[in-house]
């Protein structure tokens, strides 16, 4: 598993975002851990559960081009279903303080340290 950043235009908006690539990874997402650190990229994924998360998480949900679609605050145990044409899911702590708006267009880049 590798990690991935994500950015808006030349910002980096979110570092080392653990990147749920692979069919186990995208249904464990961030199940079972006691911190989301840096969040969780789910390409090809619409729509989430948050059972056995144990904290509330920023979720995005971006369409086939990488455009914010929906952006909400999910609590534990809930379901959410993504909105109409979205392809991919960010989890980000809720503490992330950039605004995301729908409209955006996000770009996702391999995680380097600096």
């Amino acid at each position: 598993m590798g990690f991935v950043d994500i950015y808006v235009g030349d910002k980096k908006v979110a570092e080392k975002v653990k990147n749920c690539s692979r069919f186990y990874q995208k249904v464990l997402g961030l199940m079972f851990v006691s911190s989301p650190k840096g969040g969780a990229f789910l390409p090809g994924v619409k729509d989430i559960h948050m059972n056995f998360v144990r904290f509330p998480l920023k979720i995005i949900w971006l369409d086939k081009d990488m455009i914010v679609l929906r952006v909400v605050r999910a609590k534990p145990w809930g379901l959410y279903n993504g909105p109409e044409g979205a392809r991919n899911v960010i989890d980000l702590p809720v503490d992330n303080q950039f605004n995301f708006q729908e409209g955006m267009q996000i770009s996702i880049k391999k995680y380097e340290r600096i």
